[in-house]
């Protein structure tokens, strides 16, 4: 299978001296449905922001189609690595409307088209009306600034979505509507996830395989069915343990 996105031996080092990520690798296959867990600090999100570009790096390589990051496109890469974040109130400028946000990745990106039609296109995709086009991010529900977010990210068609923890700021019933709209959303454009969340049920529902970190470490991973059924590290298994009850999964 096809590798994207691939991360070798990474290492970050925060000024204060604690070590985020602790020769950490992880490997996105075309197709593949990743989920990222562990404690708050384990270093999840350092992980996918440096997969992302977003973090200096003490060790390690990022690489995207075999070429590392400094070496390749960038607007190639960008336009096929999309992040969607926690929180849309801060990830979304409050002073553009949701066109222009949407807009803004085809802008920066230089591609070609009709803009204004790929909007539409995507705010359907993510069951908003066209009207949406014309709001600002003050004038949506949290559920809605959520979908603006995923549609940005989809407006460059992609092949990859990187969420960190896209639905843990939202409520119950909302959350389980976004859940299921980025699974519709993978299923339909054959696309990668590496979805970061503290929420295994949120994961058993979106992935295939699993990474357990602690303490900047990949302490264990594999197919979703074999760690969450049969973990073979004892973290994990209080991972697990510590949750109420979670779905089958497979």
């Amino acid at each position: 299978m096809t590798v994207l996105l691939e991360a070798r031996g990474l290492r970050r080092v925060h000024r204060s001296g604690r070590t985020a990520l602790d020769d950490v690798s992880l490997s996105v296959a075309a197709g593949a449905r990743i989920g990222v867990v562990g404690e708050s600090g384990a270093g999840k999100s350092t992980l996918v922001r440096a997969m992302l570009g977003l973090e200096p790096l003490a060790a390690g390589d990022v690489l995207f189609g075999g070429t590392r990051l400094s070496q390749c496109d960038t607007r190639a890469f960008r336009r096929a690595v999309q992040p969607v974040f926690q929180d849309p109130r801060s990830s979304l400028n409050p002073r553009l409307t949701v066109g222009r946000i949407i807009a803004e990745p085809l802008e920066c990106l230089g591609i070609d088209g009709d803009h204004a039609l790929r909007v539409r296109e995507v705010l359907a995709d993510v069951a908003l009306d066209a009207s949406f086009a014309a709001r600002y991010p003050h004038e949506l529900s949290g559920g809605q600034r959520q979908r603006v977010a995923i549609a940005r990210a989809l407006a460059p068609s992609p092949q990859i979505l990187i969420a960190d923890e896209p639905v843990s700021a939202l409520d119950v019933l909302i959350r389980d509507e976004i859940v299921a709209l980025i699974d519709d959303l993978i299923a339909r454009r054959n696309l990668s996830l590496v979805l970061v969340s503290h929420d295994l049920a949120v994961v058993a529902r979106l992935c295939t395989e699993i990474a357990v970190m602690r303490d900047g470490r990949v302490v264990e991973s594999g197919p979703i069915e074999r760690v969450l059924q049969n973990p073979e590290n004892s973290f994990t298994g209080r991972l697990i343990d510590a949750v109420p009850r979670l779905p089958s999964v497979g």
